[in-house]
């Protein structure tokens, strides 16, 4: 009978560990050329739907205050062609400046585009955050990053990935930055 509780109890547990290695996003560091890079695996913004944004980033020292911003919409077939980040109250960023780096094989349509670093760790750390992906069809989709209540594990990703650059290059993605003090978290921050 003991027999019996252990196993269960050990399927619990490795059940539990496997779940959890989805929550943490794949953060990659390297050298290419001689300068460090940092990279994270697509994470999803806050919905149920099939049609979820996905996100990834990078980053390479040899241009630091950039990163490569990935935005991809699975079960699509219509290329993305922007998206548009509503960060906080009023702030709006339109991404439209593709990148000359591709974007990563993912199995749907995702394109990369070159934006500033601070930009990705507004993504990380801004509560009441929303995205507009739009495609060449004409059509878009709006989904919840961060709702001041629910992280999404794009943002989760996001910020894993500010926090691996920070380390890799010794300075402050954005030193104008709020990271998640108790008043952003009640919801009375920037």
């Amino acid at each position: 009978m003991k027999f019996w509780r252990a196993g269960a109890f050990g399927a619990l547990v490795l059940a539990g560990c496997a779940s959890q290695q989805t929550l943490v996003p794949q953060i990659q560091q390297g050298e290419s050329e001689g300068k460090k890079t940092v990279t994270v695996a697509p994470a999803s913004a806050a919905c149920s739907r099939p049609q979820c944004p996905v996100l990834a980033a990078a980053w390479s020292a040899a241009k630091p205050a950039q990163a490569v911003l990935t935005v991809g919409l699975p079960h699509q077939a219509a290329e993305v062609t922007g998206a548009d980040f509503h960060l906080g109250g009023g702030q709006a960023v339109r991404v439209r400046s593709r990148s000359r780096a591709e974007a990563a094989a993912l199995g749907y349509p995702a394109t990369a585009f070159d934006v500033p670093l601070r930009l990705v760790d507004q993504i990380a750390y801004t509560p009441r955050s929303w995205v507009r992906v739009h495609t060449a069809d004409g059509r878009s989709v709006d989904e919840t990053l961060n709702s001041g209540e629910e992280r999404s594990k794009a943002v989760e990703a996001m910020s894993y990935f500010v926090t691996a650059v920070e380390s890799a290059s010794g300075q402050v993605a954005n030193p104008d930055s709020s990271r998640g003090g108790l008043m952003d978290r009640l919801g009375g921050g920037k």
